[in-house]
């Protein structure tokens, strides 16, 4: 029987933004992303942020701002990422989280330049708003809207079809640290109904995100102020 599928945003101010504008990453972003290991600078310190990155440095990038575990019970990655690749347990793992798929003969890619647009979509994957990004017509646009819509994006301007910089990428990893998730919550009264809620510490809902990391909260929509 197929599930009923609901999206609560519950009492979270989503900004709608429509427009992209190419913000400068601060010094203070450029230290907190470096302390938490998210990004690093090359032997001699510089961050390289007008560089381009790889889909491979994108997803290393998101598994550790996610805290992603890369230790799997099966590693199952992509028929042209072999095990010997440096980045195939990140790319492993953000596959089996579903924040990446493969393109129509499977293959993920790993050393082709990220696209703006897909660098938006693993972020959005990231904070768990695919659900929304789906109600406002997937890949890309919809994708665009939601990171627009919550935050990811917000006073950043780039075009589509475009690498992403280093500097971008830094940005809208910077913003989704502090975005609060979006969770897949059971339905006590419906079991074949689910719905998602914006864990931002309003209405009986625990305050979850990047920055304090995956916590455990009630199930139980009972709880939860309608």
């Amino acid at each position: 029987m197929k599930k009923i599928i609901s999206l609560l945003l519950v009492v979270f101010n989503l900004l709608s933004v429509s427009a992209f504008a190419n913000g400068t990453i601060t010094e203070e972003q450029k230290n907190d992303l470096s302390n938490l290991g998210i990004i690093t600078g090359d032997p001699g310190g510089d961050l390289r942020l007008n560089d381009t990155i790889t889909r491979a440095e994108a997803i290393k990038m998101i598994c550790v701002a996610g805290n992603i575990g890369t230790q799997l019970t099966e590693t199952n990655a992509f028929p042209d990422v072999p095990e010997s690749h440096w980045a195939y347990k990140y790319i492993a793992a953000a596959k089996a989280k579903g924040i990446v798929h493969g393109d129509e003969n499977g293959n993920f890619h790993p050393e082709n330049s990220v696209t703006n647009e897909e660098f938006v979509k693993m972020a959005v994957c990231l904070i768990g708003y695919q659900p929304m990004a789906d109600t406002k017509g997937g890949f890309p646009a919809g994708y665009t809207a939601a990171a627009a819509q919550t935050g990811l994006t917000e006073n950043m301007q780039f075009s589509i079809n475009v690498p992403a910089t280093r500097n971008a990428a830094g940005v809208i990893i910077h913003n989704a640290l502090d975005i609060p998730l979006m969770k897949e919550k059971t339905n006590d009264k419906n079991p074949e109904a689910y719905e998602y809620v914006i864990m931002d510490g309003q209405g009986g809902l625990d305050l979850i995100t990047l920055r304090n990391g995956f916590q455990k909260f009630d199930s139980s929509r009972d709880n939860i102020s309608k």
